[in-house]
């Protein structure tokens, strides 16, 4: 910038320099030699005028590029300035709003994103297992059964002793409880020449996972038949009487005798007669007569 000012200073002060050393000529056109010297006088302070002059406007010239470049170093610094605060000013309003988006997060109820894993394939349920007509079943009896003192409706309970199979397939286990009663029953002892009999009926099979299966099966056993023994016992008890009879002399006493005989007789055979007698744990084998379905 001091360059081009001080070539036009130059240019300017050789103009003046100039039109003065045109004015001294035309002055010595006209004047006489004391006026040269006096012109060269006034053109030696017109030069140190210009010199000054010169001098001058080249410290005018560095002042003003002295003031160009500071107006632009604070152009700079106030553009830089602003620069700052608009880029505070952006900072602070996205940590508003940062903190605002988190105070609404903090607010808002929080949802969990529900990922649905997909349904596993039910296994195919089993088909039921149908027990057919016919098949025997063997209970294991739960408490000893005489004919001697059960009676028609008794209740008897027993025990699946093996497990019931059928195509390969359990369809009951070993141990489920197993009811019944008593459907009919004959005492040796209670009647003479009698066939000891005892008939079972089984209706009820309950399982362990809560089914209770209706059953239609019976277990029926007889004994020896006592036709034999009890006339044995009587005809016993007739000669006895007659052994009595023959102490009496008159034949009224051998009546009487043989009377008391043949009661005592009759009396020992109805009174000793045999029983069905089944203990328990023993094991009864049962048909059934209907087929029942349970449900796996």
């Amino acid at each position: 910038m001091l360059k081009n000012v001080v070539p036009n200073s130059g240019i300017f002060t050789a103009g003046l320099l100039a039109v003065a050393i045109a004015a001294a000529l035309s002055g010595c056109s006209r004047g006489s030699t004391e006026e040269v010297s006096s012109n060269d006088v006034r053109a030696a302070e017109l030069e140190t005028r210009l010199a000054k002059l010169e001098q001058r406007e080249a410290q005018l010239a560095v002042k003003e590029q002295e003031q160009k470049e500071q107006d632009l170093k604070a152009q700079e610094q106030e553009r830089a300035r602003q620069e700052a605060q608009l880029a505070a000013a952006r900072e602070r309003e996205a940590a508003a709003a940062k903190a605002a988006e988190a105070k609404r997060a903090r607010q808002a109820p929080t949802r969990v994103a529900s990922i649905n894993p997909p349904t596993p394939k039910a296994p195919p349920k089993p088909k039921p297992i149908d027990v057919p007509a016919g098949t025997a079943l063997t209970f294991a009896l739960s408490s000893d059964l005489s004919t001697k003192t059960l009676k028609p409706g008794d209740v008897v309970e027993a025990r699946l002793a093996s497990d019931l199979m059928i195509d390969g397939r359990r369809a009951a286990p070993a141990g489920a409880r197993v009811t019944g009663s008593v459907a009919e029953v004959v005492s040796g002892s209670n009647r003479i020449g009698a066939i000891p009999r005892l008939t079972l009926t089984f209706g009820t099979l309950d399982l362990d996972n809560g089914q209770r299966i209706a059953l239609n099966g019976q277990y029926s056993e007889e004994g020896q038949s006592e036709k034999g023994r009890d006339t044995a016992k009587i005809v016993g008890g007739a000669a006895a009487g007659a052994v009595i009879g023959h102490q009496v002399d008159d034949d009224k006493g051998k009546i009487i005798g043989g009377l008391l005989g043949g009661a005592a007789g009759a009396f020992a055979a109805k009174k000793t007669g045999t029983e069905v007698q089944l203990a328990a744990g023993s094991t009864v084998t049962v048909t059934l007569s209907s087929g029942f379905r349970v449900e796996p």
